[in-house]
């Protein structure tokens, strides 16, 4: 049974939709299968818009500060809003401490899973990805290493998300679907094409690259295809 999302979430989500109408989804039919959706973060734009549109209930990847009130205060007071924006430290804290109680309640309540980087912690969120992909579940994962950049064009991108197949097949026998989606400004639509997966037959160090790099010239190709590039 999937883990549906929480009424926080769906309040807040259908007061955006009332000024950001949802996107078309376009994807590739799947039955009754693992399937993970790969993006580009576009500085928020990718979550936001698939968040908002989505038809069903999709579990995406967030890095576990923002899950937790101290850890996200401590994100856009001295970070985001100082580092980033430039803003002063009194204005970042005045405006930092609200924000920290609101985007932790409004993450758990979307079903957000914390991404633990550089920490063994990183296993519980493998964990809680494959119960997900197992209850049905499809996750969502934006894997760019310069989550800022908002071009069209998709560049260095993460690879540690690909261990999630090793963790799930060693479960289950069975491969993961992963599906870049493209989510087009010029068009009002998520679109996706193809559906890869690990060949039985590739080590797995040597596969992960091939299948990374498939991600990216796909996500690529969609962006061209919409006339983003």
């Amino acid at each position: 049974m999937q883990n549906k999302y929480g009424i926080f979430f769906r309040f807040n989500r259908s007061l955006v939709q009332i000024a950001f109408p949802k996107y078309n989804v376009q994807l590739p039919e799947t039955l009754n299968e693992p399937v993970v959706f790969v993006s580009h973060h576009q500085n928020l734009f990718g979550p936001f818009v698939m968040l908002n549109s989505f038809p069903e209930t999709v579990r995406t990847w967030v890095l576990h500060d923002f899950l937790d009130q101290r850890a996200c205060y401590k994100q856009y007071a001295d970070f985001t809003f100082t580092e980033r924006f430039g803003w002063n430290k009194y204005l970042a804290k005045s405006i930092a401490l609200p924000i920290s109680f609101f985007i932790p309640k409004l993450l758990k309540s979307g079903r957000g899973i914390p991404v633990y980087r550089g920490s063994r912690e990183i296993l519980e969120t493998f964990r809680t990805s494959v119960e997900a992909l197992e209850t049905g579940n499809p996750i969502a994962i934006f894997p760019d290493v310069d989550y800022s950049d908002t071009s069209s064009t998709v560049n260095e991108l993460y690879d540690g998300f690909l261990y999630l197949e090793k963790y799930y097949f060693n479960k289950t026998g069975k491969h993961i679907c992963f599906i870049p989606a493209y989510v087009s400004k010029n068009l009002k639509t998520i679109v996706a094409e193809q559906k890869i997966y690990f060949r039985d037959e590739a080590d797995f160090k040597t596969e992960r690259k091939v299948v990374l790099q498939k991600i990216q010239d796909n996500l690529n190709m969609l962006a061209r295809k919409c006339g983003e590039q």
